[in-house]
């Protein structure tokens, strides 16, 4: 199986410089390095760097360079991994599952929670398991993360059901998206995990640079200050609480959606889970406000921009499954 490396920076891709990190080249050579220490595997990976950043700086220009260049190498690979930071690594894990979708030549994200040098790093671990997770499960598809929390099993992730970090916490959740772990070499397929196939095409990544829209990305939580919204809008997302609700008793919330609805600008909400909900949530018509299906916030925020943005209507596309988000 030809499998080609995509650096782009990260913690993996660092190296402590006097008291920060920072982005360093030799941290490509290192994980290779101490991934053929560590498994005895002496294949000669093609490698491709098309940027290398921080993640917390990472923009949806980043996505779109990074999606080319995954165009381009599955031409000949079979398979792809991708190094990246964990700061925004549920965002490209998301983005990805929507360029690429169920595809048959499968994608990894890898992360390490510390530089490669620490011997608390996971990095090598994870690259561990996302190479022999890609060679041994001839039936995957699509975009996958392999990490490992604490000191446990490391995790195979659907990409598309990730969710935020806690700070200051390095764990990467997800949203039942447990498709199998990698301990000492062995893969175990989860028999619990189910996903939906594709119902709508991939949708470009090109379109972020070439058509871009803004989504306004919001948060319940009390006392909410809401801005005023603008033409310059195209959609706002509002996450919930964790049962599915938002402060539907609040005037500032009630004049918010209202100048989103004389404005025309769609507002959605993300966090419903699709069980009995809550008196306030039944206020969703009457204030405009469109519950989503059970999606992670961060894959609803990347879906909702890649509609808008390849001119989709929003409300078409993101109840439809795609790269197993559902």
């Amino acid at each position: 199986m030809q499998i080609s490396v995509i650096f782009t920076g990260g913690t993996i891709g660092s190296a402590l410089h006097e008291n920060s990190i920072g982005t360093d080249r030799a941290a490509k050579r290192e994980l290779l390095s101490r991934y053929r220490a560590a498994s005895g595997d002496e294949t000669v990976f093609k490698t491709v760097e098309p940027y290398t950043i921080l993640s917390e700086n990472l923009t949806l220009s980043h996505i779109t360079v990074l999606a080319q260049a995954i165009r381009k190498e599955l031409k000949e690979a079979d398979g792809l991994i991708v190094t990246h930071g964990t700061d925004t690594l549920p965002y490209t894990a998301a983005a990805l599952s929507y360029i690429l979708g169920l595809s048959k030549k499968p994608a990894v994200l890898v992360s390490s929670n510390y530089v490669l040098s620490d011997p608390r790093a996971n990095g090598v671990d994870n690259f561990r398991a996302a190479v022999d997770f890609l060679r041994s499960v001839p039936t995957a598809r699509g975009v996958y993360v392999a990490y490992r929390n604490g000191e446990g099993a490391t995790q195979i992730l659907r990409a598309a059901r990730l969710l935020p970090h806690l700070a200051p916490t390095d764990t990467v959740y997800t949203l039942n998206g447990i498709v199998a772990t990698w301990e000492n070499g062995t893969i175990q397929i989860s028999n619990a995990y189910t996903e939906q196939a594709d119902k709508i095409a991939p949708l470009s990544a090109d379109a972020l640079t070439k058509s871009p829209k803004r989504v306004l990305l919001l948060r319940a939580h009390p006392d909410i200050l809401l801005p005023c919204v603008t033409e310059e809008t195209h959609a706002v997302l509002i996450e919930t609480y964790h049962s599915g609700t938002l402060p539907t008793d609040s005037a500032a919330l009630m004049a918010f959606t209202a100048q989103a609805k004389q404005k025309g600008i769609p507002v959605f909400a993300v966090g419903i889970t699709g069980e009995k909900i809550y008196e306030s949530a039944t206020h969703y018509p009457a204030l405009g406000i469109i519950p989503l299906p059970p999606l992670s916030p961060i894959a609803a925020y990347l879906k909702l921009h890649l509609a808008l943005s390849n001119g989709l209507d929003p409300k078409e596309i993101l109840p439809r499954p795609l790269g197993g988000d559902m």
